[in-house]
């Protein structure tokens, strides 16, 4: 699709010969029109790059399709024409795909480095990230979400005392200076490999919402680590006190975190005991009620237990309505269990 857009803009540079992806491996600054920009490039045999503003700071991923073709901005939001390097000196024009009158490039080289070094990442690095808010609502209910690298910071809308208390647990959750590091050191890796700011999918949103409580789902897909690196964990709190809690007490266990997206719990003997007779003789599965990995949520009508899905045919998931956990609830469970049945 890249190629009439190409003669587009290589008619406007016939004559010139055109920059190899060995010529520009390293790390460029200089102006864009009357824009300075910091742009990079990887050595061969990829050819990709990417560039940034210097007045904002966000990556825009360059790539090639051909030699001899423009350079493709991600999103085909516009089209570099190089023309052959000049010792560290590279010029040549930016134009829109659509068209439009092409702006001069003007770059300088200033490291060897390729784009997942230090001389295209330190000063993204350094400045704040950018954040991006967003509203929505869950049924009648209103929140925002705001996301600023790896942290995702869900605040629900209300100025009572609980709401304020929840919208506190919910900052802390989100905020990670190991999570920001490895933001950057994914961003730096993809840059390396193909001038993408590829970074892990965080999402933080609503998964039941009453008068009395709310669950919250943290979840994260790992940057390049397929379904392996996909996981999430579920937070509940009281929406009455703003009190943080783990609805495994009510079934006389608890959940251990190791973040907020993931942790193990170890299944109370009746919850164990109830699995394994889910279990036939000749089953593939016959230790599901070891399972560490389980969902614990609810809603008026009861609890879902659920271990996160893999396909190996052994996935488990089951629902009790607030009768039958009755005699296994904790004390703490049969005290809670008027208010979870309030819609």
């Amino acid at each position: 699709m890249l190629k009439p857009l190409a003669v587009l803009a290589l008619a406007s540079a016939a004559g010139y010969a055109n920059a190899a992806p060995n010529d520009l491996a390293g790390v460029w600054q200089g102006t864009l029109g009357k824009s300075p920009i910091t742009a990079c490039f990887n050595a061969a045999p990829d050819s990709n790059g990417s560039y940034y503003y210097q007045r904002f700071l966000t990556p825009i991923q360059l790539s090639q399709e051909k030699a001899g073709e423009p350079w493709a901005e991600d999103g085909n939001t516009g089209l570099w024409q190089l023309d052959a390097r000049q010792g560290d000196t590279l010029t040549g024009t930016w134009s829109k795909a659509a068209g439009g009158t092409p702006l001069p490039l003007a770059l300088t080289r200033s490291s060897a480095e390729g784009c997942g070094g230090d001389a295209f990442n330190a000063p993204m690095e350094a400045a704040p990230l950018p954040a991006k808010v967003e509203k929505n609502t869950f049924g009648e209910r209103a929140y925002q979400v705001r996301t600023q690298g790896a942290q995702v910071t869900l605040k629900l809308e209300g100025d009572e005392p609980a709401i304020h208390k929840i919208n506190q647990h919910l900052a802390r959750l989100a905020i990670s200076p190991e999570g920001q590091n490895a933001f950057f050191s994914e961003r730096r890796e993809y840059l390396g490999r193909n001038g993408s700011a590829y970074t892990s999918e965080i999402s933080v949103a609503p998964t039941y919402w009453s008068s009395q409580w709310i669950t919250v789902r943290f979840y994260r897909w790992s940057a390049g680590f397929g379904r392996n690196g996909i996981s999430w964990g579920l937070h509940t709190w009281n929406l009455q006190t703003g009190e943080s809690v783990d609805p495994w007490t009510w079934l006389g266990t608890r959940f251990e975190w190791y973040s907020p997206f993931s942790g193990y719990v170890n299944l109370p003997t009746n919850v164990a005991t109830w699995l394994k007779t889910q279990a036939t003789a000749d089953s593939d599965c016959p230790d599901v009620a070891s399972y560490e990995n389980y969902d614990l949520s609810f809603d008026t009508q009861g609890m879902r237990l659920a271990n996160q899905p893999t396909g190996d045919g052994c996935d488990v998931d089951l629902t009790f309505s607030w009768k039958q956990l009755e005699p296994m609830f904790s004390a703490q469970g049969r005290a809670a269990l008027p208010s979870l049945q309030v819609p």
